[in-house]
């Protein structure tokens, strides 16, 4: 996660199981004292609830300092989903984010605790290699440390001047991830894969909770990168290619493979036709981060 270590942490006890915590997940103004026990209480509160007390999180929040925008609306997008979607997308948490230590240990620049998650579902079902992800997590770290590519790969002038810097960047936001992988996915063979994804259960990501916890300066440069996807109409170019239903927070991703200045209709057609082919496979009501990035994988 990039987060900086925070000095003089007070132990607080977790609502949840009672044990002391010198690092504290709050919400809501409860404190727990790791991914576990905050989906403990997540499961006993109900989705709908559990929501509304992350925005509330937020908003108190808000009047005490820096708090990342685009993650309330994100949440409203979980809160106005389909409900089978948004149970699909509940239900395989535990697998895309199987992969993320695995995938921290090649890391040599901070990362965005979502756009690790991202990446490591391209590992969900098994049919992509790790190798593959390690292939995208590297131009995704190139792209941070490396203005010259930033300025060879990134379409539009504003995102450009905001990426190539002499210093580099902060870190792997999710937009960083999505250019990176979308980049590298070229190789679409006609052999069809029908693998289905396996249902595994355990500790998940708690994704609100992650925002919360970051540097504010990496986030503000997170969100001032992501923010481009609106500016440029890329959410509703994509959004016109589809076919099927998408979760908005996986059309997000999508859009921001269009910044990439070297990417094609024809070969965005591709990516999108793979991942909606991986969702009918799964008979799954939808498409959420898991079919996009495991359709990006493939084709490195």
């Amino acid at each position: 996660m990039a987060q900086e270590e925070k000095k003089n942490h007070k132990s607080a006890a977790c609502v949840e199981c009672g044990q002391p915590t010198n690092y504290p997940m709050e919400l809501n103004e409860n404190l727990y004292c790791s991914s576990k026990c905050l989906s403990t209480y997540r499961q006993k509160a109900g989705e709908q609830r559990f929501q509304k007390e992350s925005i509330a999180t937020f908003e108190k929040k808000r009047s005490t300092g820096w708090i990342p925008e685009r993650a309330i609306m994100y949440i409203e997008w979980c809160r106005s989903c389909n409900k089978n979607l948004r149970e699909m997308c509940k239900s395989n948490q535990y697998i895309c984010g199987l992969h993320r230590d695995a995938l921290r240990r090649t890391e040599t620049v901070p990362w965005c605790c979502h756009a690790r998650f991202n990446l490591s579902s391209s590992l969900a079902d098994r049919t992509v290699p790790l190798e593959a992800a390690q292939k995208i997590q590297a131009l995704a770290e190139e792209l941070v440390k490396n203005p010259k590519k930033c300025e060879e790969l990134i379409g539009p002038e504003g995102l450009r001047k905001k990426m190539a810097k002499a210093e580099g960047l902060k870190g792997v936001t999710t937009t960083i991830i999505d250019l990176a992988a979308g980049e590298m996915a070229r190789n679409f063979d006609s052999k069809i894969i029908d693998a289905k994804t396996p249902t595994e259960d355990g500790d998940i990501m708690i994704h609100y909770a992650a925002c919360l916890e970051c540097d504010p300066v990496f986030g503000a440069e997170c969100e001032e990168q992501a923010v481009e996807k609106d500016l440029n109409n890329c959410v509703d170019a994509v959004r016109k290619m589809t076919h099927s239903l998408w979760c908005e927070h996986t059309l997000q991703a999508l859009s921001a493979i269009l910044l990439n200045r070297k990417m094609t209709t024809e070969r965005l057609q591709k990516i999108i036709d793979s991942a909606e082919h991986i969702a009918r496979v799964n008979n799954d009501p939808g498409l959420n981060t898991r079919h996009l990035f495991v359709a990006l994988g493939r084709a490195v």
